[in-house]
C-alpha cells in the first residue's frame, strides 16, 4: 500500500506542535519513570532515587577500576605495577586502555576526568551535604545532581540550564548554594 509523503509529514508537523508546547514550560521538571522518587530494585524493594553530579561518578568508576585492579593482581599472583594505593588518573587511564578493556570505559573515564568539578570524595560528600540539607530537601534529586556538575557562577545561568529552579529557591537561597558550590570547588579541587 502506497503511502503519500505529505500524509506522514503532515503527521510529524501535529506531533511537532506537541512538543512545543511541552518546552514553553520549561519551569516544571517532567522526566520520565526513570527519574520518579520512589524506585523498585532489582530485587522487588522499594528504594529512593539516587542521582549522581560528575564528581560523584568519577569517584565511584575510580574505585571500581582499583578494586578490579587489586583482583586481577591477586588472581595472577603478579605484580603488573599498576596497584598503588590512590591510584591517579594516567594508571587508571593504563588499565582501562590495556589489551581488552572497553573503549567506553576508558572515554568515560577521560570524560569524568575532564569535567568533574570536585576531585576528592571528602568534597563530595560537603556538596552532597549541602544539598541535600533540610533547606535543600525541596530540591529533586536530578537537580542536585545537576547543581553539582555544573559550574554555575549566578543565579541567571543556573536558572537557564535548570528552569525547575525557579519555583522551588527563591533568589537569595540560590545564590548562596552557588557561591558554597564554587568555594569548595576552589579550596578543594
Amino acid at each position: 500500500m502506497n503511502i503519500s509523503t505529505s500524509t506522514v509529514a503532515s503527521r510529524r508537523r501535529r506531533a511537532r506542535s506537541a512538543l512545543q508546547e511541552d518546552e514553553e514550560n520549561a519551569a516544571e521538571l517532567k522526566l520520565g519513570p526513570e527519574f520518579q522518587l520512589e524506585q523498585i530494585d532489582n530485587y522487588g524493594n522499594e528504594t529512593k532515587l539516587v542521582a549522581l553530579n560528575v564528581s560523584e561518578a568519577r569517584i565511584l568508576i575510580r574505585a571500581a577500576l582499583q578494586e578490579r585492579m587489586a583482583m586481577v593482581q591477586k588472581l595472577g599472583g603478579q605484580d603488573l605495577g599498576l596497584a598503588t594505593e590512590n591510584p591517579d588518573d594516567e594508571t587508571l587511564a593504563r588499565m582501562a586502555t590495556a589489551p581488552g578493556a572497553n573503549e567506553v570505559l576508558r572515554k568515560t573515564l577521560d570524560y569524568l576526568s575532564t569535567f568533574a568539578r570536585f576531585k576528592d570524595a571528602e568534597t563530595c560528600t560537603a556538596v552532597e551535604a549541602l544539598l541535600k540539607s533540610s533547606e535543600n530537601s525541596v530540591l529533586h534529586p536530578f537537580e542536585a545532581a545537576q547543581l553539582g556538575s555544573l559550574a554555575c557562577e549566578d543565579i541567571d545561568e543556573a536558572v537557564t540550564l535548570i528552569p525547575s529552579l525557579n519555583e522551588k529557591k527563591d533568589e537569595v537561597d540560590l545564590q548562596r548554594i552557588l557561591d558554597e558550590l564554587n568555594r569548595l570547588e576552589a579550596n578543594y579541587s
